[in-house]
């Protein structure tokens, strides 16, 4: 995808945009970096789950993680049994519906500041520098018109500065895991459901004030390009140090100013959680469901897991 693209004909969906943010931090060096402490976290090891009750037939909770890379495609052992076994497959978001909706979700005017508003004045001239600088590595200019949370997660987002993806072995697919695995469920027959809907995803950052979306792009420019060294939470991933995650998001939350820390929580994290086990409990009713989401919303109090149990289920690790 490139930049021209974004902003001057069709931009690309959150998930494209962020497998483009991937690539960008590539730049970067790859060192390690003091890391948080490990908290102790209710389901913060794994990435494959057993969900049970009385009377029903199993379900599978599986943590994904958005990137095309061959390793994350050789799926546990565990996790090829309970794809098998489950009649139904959902995902946080079917590639099929946001298809069916690109062009007009993210037409360019959807993306641009109204107004006389513009996006130097919102994030402040040295960050709006800084900005000017990162794309000029990539011979790009800023687009003033264009809202905070478009160019935050076009410069990396919150994984700036803690994701190691230079390293990506590309799986030949040419998917992320979750496209790749709803490949999978539809030539298996299976019924193949989303979690979310396209227009829910874009308005988890559209429908935020703009102080706020400032507030996220102004810590990525000003802190993290400071900062080449990275985390190794691709490593985490496929060690399932689910714990890991929590503690690198916490620490991302902790540079925010609290206001702004919270809303992103909320928006990104326990509100989606919420939402998606709300839409999972009638699936898990009407038969075995394979249920393939990012492997964050999986740990914690507030985790898809811990709400699971919450509701009655029982939740056994099977890798």
């Amino acid at each position: 995808m490139r930049f021209s693209e974004l902003f001057s004909s069709r931009p690309s969906t959150l998930w494209v945009a962020l497998v483009v943010l991937l690539a960008v931090t590539a730049c970067a060096p790859r060192e390690p970096i003091p890391l948080p402490e490990r908290p102790d976290v209710p389901f913060g090891q794994g990435r494959i789950w057993q969900i049970d009750r009385e009377g029903l037939e199993p379900s599978y909770a599986f943590g994904t993680m958005h990137v095309d890379d061959r390793r994350v495609m050789d799926l546990p052992d565990a996790a090829e049994a309970a794809f098998a076994k489950a009649e139904i497959a959902a995902f946080e978001l079917l590639r099929e519906d946001e298809e069916a909706v690109i062009d007009e979700l993210y037409e360019t005017e959807r993306l641009r500041l109204s107004g006389d508003q513009d996006l130097e004045d919102l994030i402040g001239p040295v960050s709006f520098g800084i900005l000017r600088w990162h794309l000029n590595q990539r011979e790009l200019a800023p687009n003033a018109d264009i809202k905070p949370w478009v160019m935050w997660l076009y410069v990396g987002g919150e994984n700036l500065g803690y994701v190691d993806y230079e390293r990506l072995q590309p799986s030949g697919h040419n998917m992320i895991l979750d496209d790749w695995l709803e490949s999978r469920a539809h030539d298996a027959g299976k019924e193949v459901v989303g979690l979310e809907s396209p227009q829910e995803q874009f308005d988890i950052y559209d429908k935020m004030p703009l102080e706020h979306q400032a507030n996220l792009l102004k810590l990525t420019l000003d802190h993290y390009s400071k900062r080449k060294a990275q985390a190794p939470k691709f490593q985490f991933y496929l060690d399932g140090d689910l714990a890991m995650f929590v503690a690198l998001w916490d620490d991302y939350l902790s540079r925010l100013d609290p206001e702004t820390a919270a809303i992103i929580d909320d928006r990104l994290i326990t509100d989606r959680n919420r939402i998606m086990v709300e839409r999972m409990l009638p699936l898990m009713r009407r038969g075995s469901t394979f249920v393939a989401v990012g492997a964050a919303h999986m740990p914690g109090e507030e985790g898809i897991l811990r709400l699971l149990e919450k509701q009655g289920y029982t939740i056994t690790r099977l890798h």
